[in-house]
């Protein structure tokens, strides 16, 4: 737990679940005779991957949201410009965040269940990082 996973990992992760797992192309009976099964490797896993994530890019560059069911929904939000005090209490200096946009991102109830199971197996012994 508290493991910070970066995408060699995930990319690891995916193809472990795929184990076994293959694309089947060709032998639809007309055109292709035979049938090929290609597994599924770590350069095709990798390259959906970043298919994926540039697809999600630009789709909020455009200011669309992405809603996976279940998962998440991620959408850009408009925040206004801010004015901070630099100094605490002490109203000297200013400075000013500019107005813009950030991703937003709100959990599908797949991950709200998925925090709950955490929270319970903390709740039944376990400590935060996951030593006992």
């Amino acid at each position: 737990m508290g493991i910070e996973l970066h995408k060699k990992d995930i990319i690891d992760k995916i193809s472990q679940k795929l184990i076994g797992e293959k694309i089947a192309i060709g032998g639809n009976g007309k055109k292709y005779k035979r049938k090929y099964h290609l597994k599924y490797t770590q350069k095709i896993i990798a390259n959906v991957l970043n298919a994926f994530w540039e697809v999600v890019a630009e789709s909020v560059e455009q200011g669309d949201s992405i809603k996976i069911n279940n998962y998440i929904k991620m959408e850009p939000k408009y925040y206004k410009a801010v004015k901070l005090n630099a100094n605490g209490f002490n109203n000297i200096k200013q400075n000013i965040v500019p107005a813009r946009y950030r991703i937003r991102f709100t959990m599908g109830e797949r991950l709200k269940e998925a925090c709950r199971r955490l929270s319970q197996k903390l709740n039944d012994g376990g400590t935060e990082n996951g030593k006992d």
